[in-house]
């Protein structure tokens, strides 16, 4: 087993995590928790932005920046992709304490999100009324979410910016800072809609710039936190190159996770078309889960990053020992906090779902899906880690192949070839729990046969 490194070095950091030294379990824990909090934040800002929208501006309104969602979604869940890319070769080079390389991958990141930005929103506010064309949107509010959509769009750099810079930051062990500027971008833009909405009287004009604005915040202070880091690799606007090697690697990693989210989100589609067909109830009853499964879903997401990283590290400091036994405690801490949090969920459904519902008939329905879903998500937790560890490990076409097909294809086959099974609210919700089944088992085989490609052999 050999150290990294630069270990000396890094530990004067007091926002870093080294993920190489020290007890594991409790730096896993520190990793994540400013990540559950970053997550917490979006969470709790895009709630505050769609009530400013709602209560100020109408449900047409509403509807139109619903309606540009999926769009949103799918642009975020790439460029998160290739944060995912570049996250994990910087981990490995700082847990090898190689710091040319480390600088060599963040600055050919950002020249890359910063070009690629730049090319993508012209294109993109061309194409924005064709897509959401073909999205269906109602003729009533498509002027509303063109022009939504197209201001969004202008952000588009900033937010390729400030997933490459995030990546970066927790790559080597800073999962704080970036939470920092998602919780400073989150208070803007609720400060920026009061003020273009309520004051100004911009309309949906105002909603857009005010989410303009707290991406553009948010990218600015993440690329000042990179001017901070360590002077052997901190960001100089005199070292944005685009090295092609580098860059291969970051897409290698990269392109399969943005696909994967991108996929996972078209999957949804057919799912939400499947639950459209059921009634007004099940609908609602669909709704209030999902905005209630964010509390079991955004610890999941924060751990998986953190073994993402955790992974990546120690593979960097030639660490097997160690990787191999990240991957577990991951795995652990992920079965023990969904089984406390589905517990709490079953135990206190009613006055959980009665935050978002009164109807008698919604909460019955949602409590039925709760019991389906719930106590399966650990499985959705172990998914989550084992994908997140390939990928940490450098491999991520195979956890992509596996969880298009085994997640996402088996929910759209299952629900095209048998629509009479899944004509009720609970089956559609066994989807989940299946799909998490066979998605697992695919990961365990894959990580059995390759596993000494991946971490090496265990040494018993």
């Amino acid at each position: 087993m050999t150290a990294a490194p630069g270990t000396a070095a890094r530990r004067g950091r007091s926002r870093t995590t080294d993920l190489t030294t020290g007890p594991l379990g409790r730096g896993i824990i520190v990793f994540a928790l400013p990540l559950l909090g970053a997550a917490l934040v979006q969470l709790l800002y895009s709630t505050v932005d769609l009530m400013f929208v709602g209560h100020a501006l109408g449900t047409e309104a509403a509807a139109a920046v619903g309606a540009s969602g999926l769009i949103v979604t799918c642009l975020i869940g790439m460029f998160t992709g290739l944060g995912t890319g570049t996250g994990v070769l910087v981990a490995r080079h700082f847990g090898a304490g190689r710091h040319s390389q480390v600088d060599r991958v963040m600055h050919t990141a950002l020249a890359f999100g910063l070009a690629g930005g730049t090319l993508l929103i012209p294109a993109m506010i061309l194409i924005a009324p064709t897509l959401l064309a073909w999205l269906n949107t109602p003729d009533e509010i498509l002027a509303m979410a063109v022009v939504y959509v197209r201001i969004y769009l202008l952000g588009l750099v900033s937010v390729v910016l400030f997933n490459m810079g995030a990546g970066v930051l927790r790559a080597v062990g800073d999962s704080l800072t970036p939470m920092l500027c998602q919780l400073l971008g989150g208070v803007v833009n609720v400060l920026v809609d009061a003020l273009f909405i309520v004051v100004f009287r911009w309309g949906i004009v105002g909603a857009a710039a005010a989410t303009l604005t707290s991406q553009t915040l948010c990218a600015v202070l993440v690329l000042l936190a990179l001017r901070r880091l360590d002077e052997r690799y901190r960001l100089r606007l005199t070292r944005f190159h685009l090295h092609r090697v580098t860059l291969r690697e970051i897409l290698a990693i990269g392109l399969p996770a943005g696909v994967q989210a991108l996929v996972i989100t078209l999957s949804n589609v057919a799912v939400q078309y499947r639950i459209n067909g059921l009634g007004i109830p099940d609908i609602a009853a669909f709704t209030v889960w999902f905005r209630v499964e964010n509390f079991l879903y955004m610890p999941v997401m924060a751990l998986g990053q953190a073994a993402s990283t955790s992974v990546a590290q120690n593979l960097g400091a030639e660490d097997r020992a160690r990787t191999r036994r990240a991957v577990r405690v991951c795995c652990l801490i992920g079965v023990a906090v969904t089984s406390v949090l589905a517990v709490a969920l079953l135990v206190a459904s009613g006055p959980i779902l009665g935050m978002f519902t009164a109807d008698p008939q919604v909460i019955a329905l949602t409590t039925s899906i709760a019991r389906i879903i719930g106590p399966c998500y650990l499985l959705f937790a172990l998914m989550e880690v084992l994908s997140s560890s390939i990928r940490g490990a450098g491999h991520a076409l195979p956890p992509m192949i596996i969880i298009v097909s085994a997640l996402c294809g088996l929910r759209v086959v299952l629900l095209a070839a048998l629509p009479q099974v899944f004509g009720a609210v609970t089956r559609v919700a066994m989807l989940y729990p299946l799909s998490w089944v066979v998605t697992n088992a695919l990961l365990l085989a894959y990580l059995l046969i390759r596993r000494a490609v991946l971490w090496g052999e265990p040494r018993d």
